[in-house]
């Protein structure tokens, strides 16, 4: 009986265990609820998506997240504050963010596409508006991520075992203006963004990791090529419009499916992308992919990973399931996914009314991370790989080879003690150099800069090649390697503020963290960071957040002549490298003012030399003259200072030439010959460079009044004076002597003059155009004076009620106010010198433009070309452009040119003048054509069935003539589509040749020979959507040209009329290989009088191969091009990268003339290759067939 009772007991402790070990559920340590593509929400609070997000997100509490994955704002993000969508806007995003608002725990944003404004001009500006939105309305700056329109991933910590990384993925695929190289993100480049989400993946390798961004890397969704059945019969159901398309109806889907836009995973930039994320991410365990884009719920695992699409927030597209696909719903709703305690994750799809479609443990695929060996770098070679011979240095230069292939010694950094101990906060580095920022027990910030530099991210994709990534590579030589070594005495005798670096190597340590694998052992310089407290500043400010400040407050101020003492200290030095992100500014509070001053970053580039054949014909002034070296002299001062033009421009507006001049001497006098050579000795292992770079320093110095005047003069040809928010008073004064004198004031609140903030005396010696902006604010403009000649002057308003007083007077020249504004708020006293550009029509009437000046450019033209009728072609000319105010994208250009033709002795002369906007915003166009009498064309005279006797040889059918065609045509551009219209002459003399067939044609003494004058209009439109002129995938190219020319009274022909067209199509399949089709159709047609010269031709240089030049002549033509391009392979060659392909091509073509019956068609076939170097160019070799010759072509560029 006991034994039986002991039984049972222990038979109900083993059951009653097993039934608690199956009861334990694992805790939801965190839940991350992911949505996209919300941005069209019910705004009146009945939103059923939003709605049930917000219970869900209730009943997880403060362990829980929501992430908007994109387009929060349809259709095109925060537009202005001026437009009349701007209030829905704000309603839709306001929607969303009430769900965030509400909830205990954490919420963040992303931007989507349509939020940079649908892919628009003002994207990163619609970006700012929606990030500034977010910050206000929330009361929290910790929600929209990316900052500012930066690529740089943000890494956020949701809990001890899980991380989140938010993208901006739009940031790479937006065409237009977006932070760049010259901006101050952390991340400026797509390598950049990569190298930063492989770091964080990196730190956070032994953590669940969840990588949102907007755009999907794999879709089986309309963004990746899929599209029902019904889109192809019915491709305006959307629209409402049910109407059978069959055939037509596809071809935007498949032009969706096989190119896509850039917004379609298909497109070629877009795969650039998603192919270095994938490469990264798949590198890592435990990593989850999550956007929106597609609007749809799907779940996809591929590469290891989990790809999680959940943009059906607001809309939904057709879906389907593919390869990977373990769910996919047309239907809104959102995703959640949960972290638990026993170390899984969980996936849930949700509708919109909480219904449960789909769950899934993610089952993630061990994969074993390699951690890497680090081996401590004993290098003491700065680079070794600088070593050339007596020819390397004759073609790229002698540079400073010697100093970076000795060995240095350099002291290893004590991370432990140093600054009282320093710790790795983050990496960076520009394009070539490798950095680390580390933060001091002392409070402040310090960075190491490597020495040695890595070329290959400086070298566009396009043009990276062993070549020229060598060529980059190697021009590194001709900077110095320890330049900024000398550097701080010559700036603390310059009164410029600078950092201290010193030459350290870095320790192989752990404290590296995980840097150590790629940093230990590294040759660096070490220096303070340029950061709050530096020089006793209250905080230092990036070049673009310093214009924010100027913009917010006239208070503040930026000492310019510090800024010129910098400026001038870099062209002592040969600094040519100065662009925006060089630049941190120190704030000083002074009186009521807070003063911003220059702090020059990173001098790689001082002492920087131009040796060698190569880089010397790089530096001509056409081509890069900013590195034109550091020599006795410099060659030209404006052009050295390329990189420095926007900051120059946007902060040397106040000083006058004897400001100038006066800050030039003191620099003369403050360094000293002997500073100098005791600067230079700075420089480690008594560096052979010192005396000769000593020299040019006092060289240079004696010559820098000269270069300082010369310099002035370039600036002070269109100055800039911009003005603040606030409200401020413009006072400008023509003087009796030509001068103008332009105050900026502060306006008090009675409106009268407050504090004197600017001004300037312009001489118009110097001074051709001023440009005032004034920004936001409530501004008045006051402009009066007379005088004999004047300087134009520009007055630009701003956002608020604006007041413009002109009541100036100049005797000469056209008047000399102009005025621009929205008509709206502006009130304008006009003058007799006022002309009034007021409209509501542009909404970017009032923006300013920093970053819009271009050079001048003067440029030499080459040609070079080859066929067999006309052997040889040899030319050469001039081309001369000129910017202007807001003219994109120049004012005016000149071309002059000129061919020889070696086998026919034809000599051409080309003139062509472009100019911007002449009449309103038509262009104007000027063309001189003049064909002497060498000028050599083939005919066989007016038929469709014309014989080429090959016996007597192509010269037989040759005729020589002269032609001068002069047209001058005005254009209008919208978007793809160019109108033009205009005036044409043309005179033609036809050269007499009794053994040629023209003899036959037109025996001695015809009128023929006689000259023939025509004059008339010429009208047409181009529409142009290829994807490239030069390499073309996909588009469309749509040319269309009727010309109307009255004879004059000695002509023996009467009028003229000719229209001719031409549409060509280009589609690319993706196969193993790339496989392009170009279809062209075109023709044309003669409505009335015409000679032979004038007839519609048809030959294997324009429109059918296989044949001669203007084989077949008639009054109308019709032809028919088809051509298949297949790229075989591509190839990074040493010299250049490159697609290498083949094509064939049919021809089909007829000409007809009146009382000729024939029903023959020419028909050309053949085949070629072309090779694409560069992506920049295309060479193609062809050889065409037909019933009567065989052609072989070389030429630059496709046939069309």
């Amino acid at each position: 009986m006991m034994k039986t009772r002991f039984f049972y007991i222990l038979l109900f402790l083993y059951s009653s265990t097993q039934l608690l070990a199956q009861n334990t559920v694992p805790n939801v340590e965190f839940s991350l609820f992911l949505i996209g593509d919300a941005g069209e929400p019910d705004t009146h609070g009945k939103d059923a998506v939003l709605n049930t997000l917000s219970e869900k997100l209730k009943l997880k509490g403060k362990n829980s997240s929501v992430v908007f994955l994109g387009d929060n704002i349809y259709p095109k993000g925060m537009v202005d504050e001026e437009h009349p969508d701007r209030k829905d806007a704000e309603d839709r995003l306001k929607a969303q963010l009430d769900v965030i608002k509400s909830h205990i725990g954490t919420g963040f944003i992303i931007p989507g596409n349509h939020d940079w404004e649908q892919g628009g001009k003002n994207g990163w500006t619609e970006i700012i508006a929606q990030e500034k939105f977010v910050k206000e309305y929330l009361q929290n700056p910790a929600v929209f991520f990316p900052k500012g329109g930066c690529p740089t991933p943000q890494e956020i910590p949701l809990s001890d075992n899980q991380t989140l990384i938010l993208l901006d993925t739009q940031w790479y695929l937006h065409p237009w203006k977006k932070p760049d190289e010259n901006s101050d993100c952390e991340v400026k480049t797509l390598t950049g963004l990569l190298t930063s989400l492989d770091d964080i993946l990196y730190r956070n390798r032994h953590k669940k990791v969840v990588v949102a961004g907007h755009h999907p890397m794999y879709s089986y969704s309309l963004h990746g090529g899929y599209y029902p059945f019904k889109s192809h019969i019915l491709p305006l159901s959307e629209l409402g419009i049910n109407i059978p398309l069959p055939i037509i109806g596809s071809i935007y889907p498949l032009y969706r499916s096989w190119i896509g836009n850039i917004q379609d995973i298909p497109n070629p930039v877009y795969k650039e992308m998603q192919t270095g994320m994938v490469r990264i991410m798949s590198q890592y365990p435990n990593v989850v992919y999550a956007n929106g884009h597609e609007h749809t719920l799907q779940l996809i695992e591929k590469d290891s990973l989990y790809y999680i699409t959940s943009g059906a927030g607001s809309k939904t597209t057709p879906v389907k399931k593919g390869a990977g696909s373990y769910f996919a719903a047309a239907t809104k709703g959102f995703a959640q996914l949960d972290w638990l305690s026993d170390g899984t994750s969980k996936i849930y799809f949700w509708d919109a009314n909480g219904q449960l479609l789909y769950e899934k443990v993610l089952e993630f695929k061990k994969k074993p991370y390699q951690e890497l060996v680090v081996k401590s770098n004993q290098q003491t070679i700065p680079n070794p790989k600088f070593k050339a011979n007596k020819f390397k240095e004759w073609l790229l230069g002698k540079n400073y080879r010697s100093i970076w292939t000795s060995a240095v010694q350099a002291p290893v950094l004590d991370l432990t003690h140093e600054k009282g101990g320093l710790k790795v906060i983050q990496r960076g580095g520009g394009q070539q150099t490798l950095s680390l920022r580390y933060a001091g027990k002392d409070e402040n910030q310090y960075v190491t800069r490597s020495v040695e530099k890595y070329p290959e991210s400086a070298v566009p994709e396009a043009i990276r090649s062993k070549f020229t990534v060598d060529i980059v590579g190697d021009q590194i030589s001709a900077s110095h390697p320890f330049a900024a070594l000398t550097i701080p005495s010559l700036a603390e005798a310059a009164g410029v503020l600078h950092t201290n670096p010193r030459l350290v190597r870095l320790p192989n340590d752990t404290i590296l963290g995980p840097y150590q694998r790629l940093f230990a052992g590294q040759l660096a310089l070490f220096e303070e960071r340029p950061d709050e407290g530096f020089a006793g500043a209250k905080k230092t400010y990036s070049t673009l957040k310093l214009f924010d400040k100027l913009d917010q407050d006239n208070k503040n101020v930026v000492d310019q002549k510090a800024l010129l003492r910098a400026r001038l200290l870099d062209m002592l030095i040969g600094d040519w490298d100065r662009h925006d992100d060089q630049w941190r500014w120190a704030a000083f509070d002074e009186g009521k003012q807070t003063v911003f001053k220059a702090i020059p970053r990173d001098r790689d580039q001082a002492f920087f030399v131009s040796q060698g054949v190569l880089p010397k014909i790089v530096s001509r002034k056409w081509i890069l003259p900013k590195v034109q070296g550091f020599d006795y002299k410099i060659r030209d001062v404006n052009t050295f200072n390329f990189n420095a033009r926007y900051v120059d421009r946007a902060f040397l507006t106040q000083l006058s030439q004897q400001d100038w001049q006066e800050t030039a001497s003191l620099l003369q006098q403050s360094i000293s010959d002997s500073l100098i050579d005791e600067s230079i000795k700075k420089l480690p292992n008594n560096d052979p460079f010192t005396s000769e770079i000593a020299a040019k320093l006092k060289q240079r110095k004696k010559d820098l009044l000269a270069y300082a005047s010369e310099y002035y003069k370039f600036l002070a040809k269109e100055v800039d004076v911009v003005a603040s928010d606030k409200d401020e008073i413009i006072d400008i004064e023509r003087l009796a002597d030509g001068n103008t004198s332009v105050k900026l004031f502060d306006q008090t609140k009675k409106g009268k003059q407050g504090t004197l903030l600017y001004q300037r005396i312009f001489d118009p010696k110097d001074t051709k155009e001023i440009r005032v902006w004034g920004m936001d604010g409530e501004d008045v403009f006051h402009v009066y004076g007379k005088a004999n000649k004047g300087i134009k002057v520009r007055l630009i308003g701003g956002r608020g009620k604006d007041t413009f007083i002109d009541s100036s007077e100049v005797d000469k020249g056209a008047r000399k106010t102009l005025i621009y504004d929205k008509k709206k708020n502006t009130t304008i006293q006009a003058g007799e010198e006022t002309v009034n550009h007021t409209t509501e029509n542009d909404k970017h009437i009032n923006d300013l433009d920093r970053f819009a000046f271009v050079y001048d450019r003067l440029a030499p033209l080459g040609s070079l070309a080859y066929n067999p009728d006309d052997g040889l072609f040899l030319g050469g000319g001039v081309q001369y452009t000129q910017q202007g105010f807001r003219k994109s994208p120049f004012r005016m250009q000149h071309s002059l040119s000129g061919n020889y033709a070696f086998s026919t002795n034809a000599f051409n002369l080309y003139y062509v003048g472009k100019a911007v906007d002449v009449i309103g915003k038509a262009d104007l166009e000027v063309k001189l054509t003049l064909q002497q009498d060498g000028l050599t064309d083939n005919f066989f005279g007016l038929s469709n069935e014309s014989r080429y006797i090959q016996a007597r040889g192509i010269e037989y059918y040759r005729v020589k003539f002269s032609n001068l065609e002069n047209s001058v045509l005005l254009s209008n551009n919208w978007g793809p589509l160019k109108l033009y219209y205009g005036l044409v002459f043309n005179g033609y003399n036809v050269k007499e040749n009794a053994r040629r067939y023209i003899a036959e044609y037109a025996p001695k003494g015809s009128p023929v020979y006689d000259e023939q004058d025509f004059y008339g209009v010429r009208t047409g439109f181009t529409v142009d959507t290829r994807n490239n002129p030069v390499m073309t995938t996909r588009g469309l190219k749509w040319n269309t040209e009727a010309t109307f020319q009255k004879a004059f009274e000695h002509n023996y022909k009467d009028d003229y009329l000719n229209v001719k067209t031409d549409l060509a199509f280009y589609h690319t399949f993706k196969l193993p290989a790339v496989l392009s089709f170009a279809t062209r159709v075109g023709g044309g047609i003669n409505l009335l009088d015409y000679e032979f010269y004038q007839a519609n031709t048809l030959g294997g240089l324009s429109n059918l191969r296989g044949y001669r030049r203007s084989r077949f002549s008639g009054r109308s033509s019709f032809y028919h091009n088809l051509e298949a391009r297949l790229k075989l392979l591509s190839f990074k060659s040493y010299l250049f990268p490159a697609h290498l392909g083949v094509l064939a091509f049919n021809d089909l073509g007829r000409v007809w003339n009146p009382n000729e019956t024939s029903q023959k068609w020419h028909h050309g076939y053949g085949g070629g290759i072309w090779l694409s170097p560069f992506q920049m160019a295309v060479v193609t070799l062809t050889y065409g067939r037909s019933s009567e010759d065989e052609v072989i072509s070389f030429k630059l560029g496709f046939f069309f």
